[in-house]
C-alpha cells in the first residue's frame, strides 16, 4: 500500500480463527487482511504501518449494539493504534421495529461515548443498508444528539445504491461537521427472472451505477479534506492491481495530481 501511495488504512478487527489460506477470500468468513482483537496483534500492525509511513486511520469491528464489555476493548485497540476511529453499525431493523432500534442505539452510544471520549476516540458510525442508518439523513437522527468529536459519520457512496441514496449536497448539506470520512465503492444490478426485478453486486467503482465523479466533485466543492476510503469488494482484479487502479480512479475523478493532497487516500481492509 506505501509503495502503491496510500497514505493510511483501516484494518478489520475480527477473530482470526477460522481463517484459512486454503479456502477462497471472503469479506466476512475468510478475510485473510484480518486483525485479531488483542493489545498484542494491534501493537504489531501499528509499529508495521508507522514503519512504512501508513496511518492506521481507523479500526472496523463487528461491534454488537449493547456489548459494552467489548466496545471497551476496541476503544483501548484504538487507543493503542494512534488515537484510531471506531466504526459502528447501527441495528437492523428485518426482525425489529425502527423505534426499538433507534432506543437500543442511542442507549448503548450514552453509554459508551464517554468512554471513547476518555481515550480520545471519535467513534464512526457508518452508512449502511439494512440498518435504522441506511441513509445520510437517517444517520443524523442519531448523530445530531453528540458532538461532532464524539461521533461522526461514514459517508458510504457505494451502500447507498443499495438502499439510503439522497442527493450528494443534500446529505452534505445534513451532516454538516457530523461528515467523519467517505467510503469509495460501487455496485451493478443484474436482471433477474422477468417479474423478480433486479438483484445487486459489487464491482469495480467505474462501473456502476453510481456517478462516483460528480459525486467526488460535490464533495470537492464543499471543502471536503478528510480521508477518502476505498473499499472495493469486486473479485473480476487482482488486489494488487485493485490498489493502483482505484488510486488512479480517485486521484482522476478529484483532479489530485499527488497523494500530498488536503485530501488523503486510505485502503480498509475489509
Amino acid at each position: 500500500m506505501a509503495r502503491e501511495g496510500y497514505q493510511g488504512v483501516e484494518w478489520r478487527v475480527a477473530s482470526i480463527d477460522g481463517l484459512d489460506s486454503r479456502r477462497p477470500w471472503d469479506a466476512r468468513s475468510n478475510n485473510r487482511c484480518t486483525v485479531a482483537p488483542t493489545p498484542q496483534a494491534v501493537d504489531r500492525i501499528y509499529r508495521h504501518c508507522q514503519s512504512h509511513g501508513l496511518e492506521i486511520f481507523g479500526l472496523s469491528p463487528y461491534l454488537e449494539v449493547g456489548d459494552i464489555e467489548n466496545a471497551r476493548l476496541l476503544i483501548d485497540l484504538a487507543a493503542q493504534a494512534g488515537q484510531a476511529r471506531l466504526r459502528l453499525w447501527a441495528p437492523g431493523y428485518q426482525h425489529q421495529r425502527y423505534a426499538v432500534g433507534y432506543s437500543r442505539m442511542r442507549r448503548f452510544l450514552d453509554d459508551i461515548v464517554p468512554l471513547a471520549e476518555q481515550s480520545g476516540i471519535q467513534l464512526a458510525l457508518e452508512v449502511h443498508q439494512r440498518t435504522i442508518c441506511s441513509s445520510p439523513s437517517l444517520a443524523m437522527r442519531v448523530a445530531e444528539h453528540y458532538p461532532t468529536h464524539q461521533l461522526g459519520i461514514i459517508y458510504d457512496l457505494g451502500n447507498l445504491a443499495i438502499e439510503g441514496r439522497e442527493d450528494v449536497q443534500l446529505s452534505l448539506d445534513l451532516m454538516g461537521d457530523h461528515l467523519a470520512h467517505v467510503q469509495v465503492k460501487n455496485v451493478a444490478y443484474v436482471p433477474q427472472a422477468p417479474g423478480e426485478g433486479w438483484s445487486w453486486e459489487w464491482c469495480p467503482p467505474d462501473e456502476g451505477v453510481l456517478p462516483l465523479q460528480s459525486m467526488l466533485k460535490t464533495l470537492q466543492k464543499n471543502g471536503f479534506d478528510d480521508w477518502i476510503s476505498i473499499e472495493d469488494f469486486d473479485s473480476s482484479h487482482p488486489d494488487v492491481t485493485k490498489l493502483s487502479r482505484n488510486r488512479d480512479l480517485v486521484r482522476r475523478y478529484m483532479k489530485m495530481t499527488t497523494v500530498a493532497s488536503d485530501t488523503s487516500l486510505e485502503v480498509p481492509c475489509q
